[in-house]
């Protein structure tokens, strides 16, 4: 099984802090975490019921307040209950991958304050390098061709998104 193991970029004290991720505006956003078929075997014990996958492979949300969470949220504390076996799309944050007819395109999200804050520091710099070797990587890439239906077409929130690089 290929490695899909990512330095993560947005510290995860910052995260735990924040109340933007996992957190949607409808229960059909697509900003859910959509699984890939390695995310479905890591989490089989957890989706066997069909009430965590939608149709289309989506981590269905629950509702609270008004306000849609995804399932594996815990609100209490901010935190997720699958960290460590959490979706390839999750560990990939604030970093996106969006399908395009031509290519897989690497976005970052700029509605992150990490982001925000730290868009035009070195150490963002030498994540995006990071990511183009890793997305540069032969078995990585036999594991996106293999799980192309994971990806969304984000073209739609394009003044929330910076173009990074294409995989062709």
């Amino acid at each position: 099984m290929t490695e899909l193991s990512l330095k993560q970029f947005v510290p995860s004290e910052v995260c735990l802090k924040c109340d933007g991720c996992c957190r949607y505006k409808e229960a059909d956003s697509a900003w859910r975490p959509k699984l890939g078929a390695g995310d479905q075997e890591r989490l089989a014990d957890l989706i066997t019921a069909g009430d965590v996958l939608d149709g289309q492979g989506y981590v269905k949300t629950i509702q609270h307040c008004g306000e849609h969470f995804c399932r594996f949220l815990k609100t209490t504390d901010n935190t997720c209950g699958i960290y460590t076996k959490r979706p390839f799309e999750c560990s990939l944050y604030p970093f996106i991958l969006s399908k395009a007819p031509d290519a897989i395109k690497v976005y970052v999200h700029l509605s992150c304050p990490y982001v925000q804050d730290h868009l035009s520091r070195p150490a963002y710099d030498a994540y995006v390098a990071y990511l183009k070797e890793f997305f540069h990587r032969a078995d990585i890439r036999g594991f996106l061709s293999g799980n192309k239906a994971m990806f969304h077409d984000y073209s739609s929130y394009a003044p929330e998104l910076l173009h990074l690089f294409d995989i062709s």
